[in-house]
């Protein structure tokens, strides 16, 4: 008998044991599928990093999704669905999001609904839902300007005045111009029509009123601003050039500020054209004109003068980077200390030989080169090759004490055989002098000419010219022919 229990019990425990063991695989087997069947879910999710279950923007659910897709959705949502507006006085008008001033931000809204705060997000996502707000601001200049146009007919229809924000008088820093009230078409209701499609794709019908409409932007959000754009002027703006040092004072840096139109998001921007301005200014202290000397050479190749010193130019290279970095630094609130970038261009030294004895005339010509020499102290005029006279002297009349012939080293500019001069006399009253043969113009105004009214040549003062050169017709003629544009004119005393 003893012996039957025995058998009976070890057979109990043998049939038990393998239940256990059926009962353990059976566990084993839905636990490893279960932990198959997550890790599927979250590698379905996670390649493309796509919105979690439960995921939705404004009313429209994106689980599923990526980021890009999401973008593409709702860019395609602020220009393919309408609100549609009638009411007191308003006939029935129909608007898109963009249309009534809505500015989606898309790219931002679809970051937000993609993200995971932890990997147990895989988790809780299973569970529970999250909504994602559409990430967005308002145009003020759009919403008003379609108030206006909707209620146009509405007598005493004004548009709200928002405010701004401004340099003040003394460009050291900011002050608020506060914002006035207008009449129209409920801006809020547009702005609600256009919310409501963004957040549920679809269109929408509202009924709209006229009535007095508040600016868009408040009191707080201008002072705000104000309050934000006198934070960057706080930031340091310096440029080293060797020991030169440019500090930007604080109405340099206000005018680095630019305010945009006032709104949630808005904030204060860099004015890149100020900066770059105010670079650039600095800049022209830092460069050097490169400067070629130019000496005069006897045919021997002795120095007999130096007319101009060389001297090395100088130029800074990095203006436009220094500009946008700057920028950059100051819309971030960082300081920015940077240097100018300078090249060296050197001078060179160009030697003119001249010809034997020029070096005691008015001008140091090359041998053979024509010039024509206007000599005020004897009244006449010479031409010369090199050092060599082949016309002249040809006595002449200069201006007169009131309007004297100009001084310098000049060239033949134009020529003309005959020319109708006009001008003014020194009472006020205008004077013209038609047909005037062989002029050759040697600065503005100022020219050699035939002066067939005159009796006699050689002598100046009082009833010269008008600060031309008159000349014999004949003496004119000589040099009109021989002297091409270009040829150097010197006029001295």
């Amino acid at each position: 008998m003893k012996m039957l229990f025995n058998r009976a019990v070890l057979e109990a425990r043998i049939l038990m044991s393998k239940k256990a063991k059926i009962t353990i695989a059976v566990i084993v087997t839905a636990l490893v599928a279960l932990v198959a069947a997550f890790a599927i879910y979250v590698t379905y999710y996670a390649i493309g990093k796509k919105a979690l279950p439960g995921t939705t923007v404004g009313e429209v659910k994106v689980s599923g999704m990526t980021s890009s897709q999401i973008q593409k959705q709702l860019e395609a949502a602020q220009t393919d669905y309408k609100a549609t507006f009638s009411g007191q006085g308003i006939a029935e008008k129909s608007f898109t999001p963009q249309e009534i001033g809505y500015r989606l931000d898309a790219k931002a809204t679809a970051k937000n609904a993609t993200e995971r705060n932890s990997a147990f997000s895989y988790v809780s996502s299973l569970f529970s839902s999250r909504q994602v707000d559409i990430v967005h601001d308002i145009d003020p200049a759009v919403t008003n300007k379609l108030s206006q146009d909707l209620s146009k007919d509405i007598p005493g229809s004004k548009p709200a005045t928002e405010p701004v924000v401004k340099a003040n008088a003394e460009g050291t820093g900011f002050e608020v111009v506060p914002g006035k009230d207008g009449f129209g078409a409920d801006t809020q209701t547009l702005i609600a029509a256009a919310n409501k499609v963004m957040e549920t794709q679809q269109d929408q019908n509202s009924s709209i009123k006229v009535s007095a409409v508040k600016p868009l932007a408040s009191q707080d959000m201008a002072q705000q601003m104000a309050n934000a754009a006198a934070k960057l002027t706080e930031n340091k703006v310096i440029i080293t050039a060797g020991e030169k040092t440019f500090t930007a004072d604080q109405k340099a840096k206000v005018s680095f500020v630019k305010i945009p139109t006032i709104s949630k998001t808005a904030k204060p921007e860099a004015n890149q054209q100020a900066v770059g301005e105010w670079v650039n200014k600095n800049k022209e202290a830092v460069e050097v004109k490169k400067v070629d000397g130019k000496r005069f050479v006897n045919s021997a190749g002795k120095v007999l003068k130096t007319e101009t010193e060389p001297k090395d130019g100088v130029t800074v290279s990095n203006g436009e980077k220094l500009t946008q970095e700057i920028s950059k630094n100051f819309a971030a609130g960082k300081d920015s200390s940077v240097s100018y970038e300078t090249q060296v261009e050197k001078a060179s030294v160009k030697d003119k030989t001249i010809a034997d004895g020029a070096e005691n005339l008015a001008y140091m010509a090359a041998p053979g080169e024509k010039w024509i020499d206007i000599n005020l102290s004897n009244y006449s005029v010479t031409g010369y090759e090199g050092a060599t006279v082949v016309k002249g002297p040809v006595a002449m009349v200069p201006g007169a004490p009131a309007t004297p012939t100009i001084k310098g080293n000049f060239a033949v500019e134009r020529k003309y055989r005959s020319k109708t001069m006009r001008g003014f006399n020194t009472d006020g009253s205008r004077y013209v002098s038609p047909d005037v043969p062989d002029a050759m113009f040697f600065s503005g105004g100022y020219a050699l000419h035939g002066a067939p009214w005159r009796g006699s040549f050689g002598w100046g003062g009082p009833g010269g010219s008008h600060g031309c050169v008159n000349m014999p017709v004949g003496g004119a003629r000589d040099f009109y022919d021989w002297a091409p544009i270009g040829t150097p004119v010197i006029s001295h005393s």
